[in-house]
């Protein structure tokens, strides 16, 4: 209650996109405490843009991990090193998965200093952190014994003390087919693993635990030797299943991205494997509207596939007919999906029985490259407008295609 005063008040933050969010309820609770220096503010998006909150408010800003003692005060312990708060998934109002999960991670850090990453900014340092054997004894000791374990390391395979780990992991009894109560165990690196630095001789520890799924990184072209070599010394180690995160909208193309999903396609087919996507958009760290679009992106690209991923629930399956008919089969194809409205893409199948999709079809293909640019533009400009009516109104070359997107001049609600 912010009409009660307190001594202190704490202020988690989240991803820096959440930073109005975490401003206002600083300000909600200006009031509750005698000196701003007693409403503390830490976490995520404290430590990338301090400034974004002392510039609209009044508070005092702890950056960085909460590793030692006496950063909150003076009878604080490192935090850092604390079990997670189980209790809060049971408070939550969505179903949290994974659950019934051991949360662990053994390092701390990162060697890459990828641009696009925020890791670089919030650990500095690579280095081991703790045992995973401690971590587990302590929730079991505060919470009971877990099911699976989610390990949520940056880059596990840069430490040189991975065999350690990887013991520790099996002697908590999450060897390869692991069974407990009759139901298998998984170990999950969650945060995925380098592609990069991937070998023979890591390929085969990391087998001899219940690790799955497998998830690696196919963030650009550039490293696609190397995914693919990661790929073929994992699935020789028995891994079959793979769900990897596949970037776009940083220095891609949207014809980059659609190769790197046709890859992943490619080698389900040819090694007998299931190699699921996850595209991720990437969003630059500063950007608090989550509105950026990359210099070879458009807005609507992104929004569709923004569509097709909420049809399929965020992921794209391995398989060639499932990809070419939420993607398309050519290039040519999944840039007409992805700039359907959102409707045609997320209800494709009922707005092409009723003829919509062939309608839009037409007048759109008619367009030639510098029409279809101009269009793409406007449509840009629309989402971003209250009056989309009297915009729409005026442009006569372009309106009987933008009914499709807004019919009557009004955005449409998908059912």
């Amino acid at each position: 209650m912010k009409s009660l005063k307190w001594h202190r008040i704490y202020i988690s933050s989240l991803f820096t996109y959440e930073l109005p969010r975490t401003v206002r309820t600083v300000k909600y609770y200006q009031q509750s405490v005698n000196d701003p220096n007693n409403l503390i503010v830490g976490g995520i998006g404290a430590t990338l843009m301090p400034d974004y909150i002392s510039e609209r408010v009044a508070c005092r800003i702890i950056a960085g991990p909460l590793d030692k003692r006496r950063i909150i005060g003076k009878e604080s312990k490192p935090i850092g090193k604390l079990p997670p708060d189980y209790g809060l998934l049971d408070g939550s109002r969505w179903h949290y998965c994974p659950e019934d999960s051991y949360f662990c991670r053994a390092t701390i850090g990162c060697i890459r200093r990828c641009k696009f990453c925020a890791v670089r900014t919030l650990e500095p340092r690579f280095k081991y952190f703790q045992s995973v054997r401690t971590q587990i004894r302590d929730v079991n000791e505060a919470y009971g014994e877990k099911h699976n374990l989610v390990m949520l390391d940056n880059n596990i395979l840069a430490c040189d003390d991975l065999e350690k780990i990887v013991c520790d992991i099996k002697n908590a009894g999450f060897e390869a087919g692991a069974v407990k109560n009759n139901r298998k165990r998984n170990v999950d690196f969650n945060q995925g693993i380098d592609a990069r630095l991937i070998t023979r001789n890591n390929s085969k520890v990391l087998s001899s635990i219940a690790l799955s799924p497998i998830r690696l990184a196919f963030d650009y072209r550039g490293i696609e030797q190397a995914y693919t070599k990661a790929i073929r010394l994992l699935a020789g180690r028995g891994f079959d299943k793979y769900t990897n995160y596949v970037m776009f909208n940083y220095n891609d193309s949207p014809r980059d991205f659609y190769y790197r999903i046709r890859v992943n396609t490619t080698l389900s087919g040819k090694m007998g494997i299931r190699i699921t996507s996850f595209p991720m958009k990437y969003v630059p760290i500063n950007d608090v509207s989550r509105g950026y679009i990359a210099p070879k992106w458009k807005w609507r690209y992104l929004r569709g596939i923004q569509c097709v991923l909420l049809a399929t629930h965020g992921m794209v399956s391995p398989s060639r007919e499932f990809v070419e008919a939420a993607f398309g089969s050519t290039y040519r194809e999944f840039l007409e999906i992805i700039s359907m409205p959102d409707r045609y893409i997320m209800f494709r199948k009922k707005y092409e029985a009723n003829g919509c999709v062939t309608a839009w079809r037409r007048s759109f293909n008619r367009m030639l490259p510098d029409s279809k640019r101009e269009f793409l533009a406007l449509l840009q400009v629309l989402n971003k407008t209250r009056n989309k009516m009297e915009i729409i109104n005026r442009n006569k070359r372009f309106r009987k295609l933008l009914e499709h997107y807004y019919p009557g001049g009004e955005p449409v609600v998908c059912e």
